[in-house]
């Protein structure tokens, strides 16, 4: 069985070729590295061990088209940078659509009372009324982008569409959603004061 070089900063270690030891190697020599490094981007210790799992993920998907045109440690680290982006895009538009949902006044803390639970039922209820009124294009959009927080690039691949296209549907759905819960509440509103 032919035997594999693995470079660390300062030795060289020699490894049977099958790919789970090189992988069990790489993750034994930069875990710790990666870790570290997915923490100070991320600022979440659960969300950088979450990431410094998919940076092993993908370089073992992705070892048999390593060239060794850099070291092991720098494609590593260019593998963990993007699963730490990729994570931050989602904490983004999470974040986004929680703001957004918070000024429609349908995001409320947990409700503490029966009157306060069903009026946040209600809410619930509108609102995926409201996400089942739009077309089907966009309501798929939605629930990949919201519900399994699919990013961008997935949602075209899944939808067979470009980036551009799920964007342009996000950003339609969005203002939609923001329309029709807006007023509802304005009627809300209105009832009430009547």
């Amino acid at each position: 069985m032919p035997k594999i070089d693995i470079m660390t900063d300062h030795s060289s270690i020699q490894v049977d070729s099958p790919i789970e030891t090189e992988i069990e190697c790489l993750m034994r020599i930069h875990y710790p590295y990666i870790q570290r490094l997915a923490i100070s981007i991320l600022d979440d210790e659960s969300e950088a061990d979450d990431a410094a799992q998919e940076t092993f993920i993908a370089a073992c998907r992705s070892l048999e088209h390593f060239r060794g045109e850099a070291s092991p440690r720098t494609w590593l680290t260019r593998i963990a940078v993007n699963a730490c982006r990729g994570r931050l895009r989602k904490r983004k538009v999470k974040q986004a659509l929680q703001s957004s949902l918070q000024s429609l006044h349908l995001l409320r803390p947990a409700p503490v009372s029966p009157e306060e639970n069903a009026l946040q039922s209600e809410s619930d209820r509108r609102l995926w009324q409201a996400v089942d009124r739009l077309d089907e294009k966009h309501r798929l959009a939605v629930i990949l982008r919201y519900v399994h927080e699919l990013s961008v690039p997935e949602i075209a691949a899944a939808l067979d569409t470009s980036q551009g296209t799920v964007h342009s549907r996000l950003h339609y759905a969005r203002k939609k959603l923001q329309a029709e819960l807006g007023s509802l509440a304005t009627q809300e509103e209105a009832s009430d004061e009547g």
